[in-house]
């Protein structure tokens, strides 16, 4: 993706045509204007068209806003085909990201990102606006200059060191909105902690106190201190708006006609000018902060983009891929590891040991282990989420590549512990009455007086505790009918009869229809249940003997 730039919304689509149409257009307007009107004050006629002004003011009236009506519809359409096009692109790199690089990244950052796009989004109506106000204020100079060259210069020469009073608060401005942003990124990850570890910061004093006040409390505090500052520095630019207004009309009134020797029909056309442009600078001073949010939202999708683009690693991943993978016989896993790096410390925090595993069609295989014993990592490793540090897996006998990698993860189905189920139906599974397995599994699963079908756009309203997703997940697994199912502490959040149900019957029933199963699981009651059973330790992988295994019945 291209480095943004203002310039970026207006150079396709002919929107610099048009731009430059709508600029002579309302340079004309304005010019006749400020002439029609000052000529009829003074009550000198048009030049050239004398007899016709009101002919010349409708004229040019209807036709700048005909044109002007076309040229922001115009605009808008560029400007929101860009925020939607920047956004797609952003969605695309992170759904070819792979899973290591989007966790680094994070929800927040990815969030704010979303935030600038539509911040973007603005940029028409303020960009048409400040062009109004700026060709009106150019012609009214020029029209100083054709009034009195050496008034006009001095008029300007005091423009400009106000305007470098403006950009000094400007640049004040953008630096405070710049950390605002950095501090509402950190926000957003501990809003984020806040929603998903709510159950964790119930059950710490401490924990809570220390979320909400020396974080949470403190980010806003220091927040609001970067809002003051950048709203005294605006502050400052309107009350440095407002003397300077008078400082011009003190400086037409007193100064001018001591320096230069001037008509009095000179001193009152200046002096309507910079009445007239009253409206234009007030105008270009309230655009100013859009300006500075618009460049600061600019600066920080381009750092992401960067970021995206230099860390992140991708997969190609064709919008119509035919899986290339035969029917699963076998997996083997040879001399596998994996270690996770303290960035910070630039040192290994978690190292998996080399791991070695065959798992055949058919198996139930257990996992359990204590926190942080590494099960979790080698599922990620195991489903292709994650890529090992060293070693190889073979899927039968095709080693499983960057290249073929996301044909492999298309023959295994999972549900994760932190199952999420989506708002739509994206697998196109059909959930209609018509299917009669659909209602089948609802029943075996005892949703099916709490779920809510919608047969128009075939997906189900949810409204479920943490075990009945958890069942309705576990349906679309079903629904997928891989050739092999990974499930994470599915049965944790189950009560006893739904536990035991899945391990002597669902699980039975997938092996029975040739399906490999691995669960991690802790329900050392039913590790009887398993072909094979594994421990992961400080991560270290043990197999346990072989158990009575799974009825074959």
């Amino acid at each position: 993706m291209e480095k943004l730039t203002l310039y970026s919304f207006f150079k396709f689509k002919l929107a610099l045509p048009m731009l430059a149409i709508f600029t002579i257009i309302s340079s004309l307007w304005s010019t006749a204007l400020i002439s029609i009107i000052n000529n009829k004050i003074s009550g000198a006629p048009l030049p050239l068209l004398e007899g016709y002004d009101w002919q010349v003011f409708t004229f040019f009236a209807v036709s700048s806003l005909i044109f002007t009506y076309f040229f922001k519809m115009h605009i808008i359409k560029i400007t929101l085909n860009f925020g939607k096009d920047i956004m797609l692109k952003i969605i695309n790199r992170l759904r070819l990201s792979d899973y290591e690089s989007y966790l680094r990244l994070g929800e927040a950052r990815i969030r704010t990102a979303m935030e600038d796009i539509g911040t973007l989004e603005e940029i028409p109506e303020t960009f048409i606006s400040l062009l109004n106000a700026l060709i009106m204020s150019i012609v009214t100079i020029a029209y100083m200059f054709f009034l009195y060259p050496p008034g006009a210069l001095m008029i300007i020469g005091l423009v400009i060191v106000l305007s470098a009073v403006y950009m000094y608060r400007s640049a004040i401005i953008e630096k405070s909105m710049d950390e605002e942003r950095d501090l509402d990124d950190d926000f957003m990850n501990n809003y984020n902690d806040f929603v998903h570890g709510f159950n964790k910061i119930k059950m710490s004093t401490k924990r809570s106190n220390s979320l909400f006040y020396n974080f949470m409390k403190k980010n806003r505090e220091n927040s609001v201190k970067l809002m003051v500052r950048s709203q005294k520095a605006s502050l400052g630019n309107e009350v440095t708006g407002e003397f300077s207004f008078n400082l011009l009309i003190a400086t037409i009134i007193f100064i001018m006609p001591v320096i230069f020797t001037v008509e009095k029909q000179v001193i009152s056309g200046f002096m309507f000018a910079v009445l007239f442009l009253i409206g234009p600078i007030s105008m270009l001073i309230t655009m100013i902060p859009s300006v500075i949010a618009f460049n600061v939202a600019i600066s920080r999708l381009n750092e992401f983009t960067e970021i995206t683009t230099s860390k992140f690693n991708y997969e190609k991943l064709p919008k119509d891929s035919v899986n290339t993978l035969e029917t699963f016989d076998k997996l083997t896993v040879n001399d596998v590891t994996y270690e996770y790096l303290n960035e910070e410390e630039g040192k290994v925090s978690f190292k998996l040991e080399p791991i070695d595993l065959e798992i055949n069609r058919g198996d139930v295989i257990f996992i359990y282990g204590g926190n942080g014993s590494g099960k979790s990592t080698f599922i990620n490793i195991l489903s292709g989420l994650c890529i090992q540090k060293s070693g190889d897996m073979y899927y039968n006998d095709t080693l499983i590549t960057n290249e073929n990698r996301l044909h492999y993860r298309d023959k295994l189905s999972c549900v994760f512990s932190n199952n999420y189920l989506f708002t739509e139906n994206y697998d196109g599974f059909d959930l209609t009455e018509s299917n009669t397995k659909f209602q089948d599994l609802l029943k075996e699963m005892k949703l099916d007086t709490v779920i809510i079908q919608n047969e128009d756009k075939n997906k189900v309203h949810q409204d479920l505790s943490s075990g009945q997703k958890k069942r309705l997940a576990l349906i679309y697994t079903l629904l997928e009918d891989k050739d092999i199912f990974i499930f994470d502490e599915w049965a944790a959040e189950q009560d006893p009869e739904f536990r035991k149900y899945f391990y002597e019957n669902i699980i039975p029933s997938l092996k029975r229809n040739g399906k490999t199963v691995i669960a991690i699981t802790h329900d050392d009651a039913y590790y009887h249940l398993c072909d094979r059973l594994i421990k992961f330790s400080y991560g270290q992988m043990k197999e346990e003997e072989k158990l009575l295994g799974v009825p074959s019945f």
